[in-house]
């Protein structure tokens, strides 16, 4: 099979499972938890308030990151086959661009209620991904584990 052809059919691939899985299980576990986590607390409570802030930090965080590691693992393919290919290299970086920014902008549309935080939930992922192909560095010191787990 030629490189650009298993290149963009694997990436496709993964760009409809990535989102659609995602939308599904990732928004339904984050309200269990908000529902089950993150009730109305009385005026006396007081500790309630940061412990309520604490977990919506940390949702934050694991929604960043997971979406992030979809950056990682799509730089890493646009990486991998780009310095494989003898001529376009561009296409490689294009093509794997828009497969990713697409999967990332589809999860980002499925939001319902937008505001600061999801929109920053949305655009850090989006901008790592142009800037781990950018600088591949980068990319090692954050995300070095994903090679050795999905690159064997």
């Amino acid at each position: 099979m030629p490189a650009m052809l298993k290149f963009l059919a694997g990436l496709m691939m993964y760009s409809l499972i990535f989102p659609k899985a995602y939308v599904v299980v990732i928004p339904r576990g984050i309200n269990w938890i908000k529902h089950n986590f993150y009730d109305e607390i009385p005026e006396s409570v007081k500790w309630a308030k940061g412990y309520q802030k604490f977990l919506l930090g940390l949702l934050f965080f694991i929604e960043v990151f997971i979406q992030s590691s979809w950056s990682a693992w799509v730089a890493y393919r646009i990486l991998e086959f780009s310095m494989q290919a003898e001529a376009q290299k561009w296409l490689y970086f294009l093509l794997g661009a828009l497969c990713g920014e697409a999967a990332l902008g589809y999860i980002a549309r499925k939001e319902e209620d937008v505001n600061l935080w999801v929109a920053l939930r949305s655009i850090i992922p989006m901008g790592l991904l142009v800037q781990f192909v950018i600088n591949p560095r980068f990319l090692d010191s954050l995300f070095g584990w994903l090679v050795r787990i999905s690159f064997r």
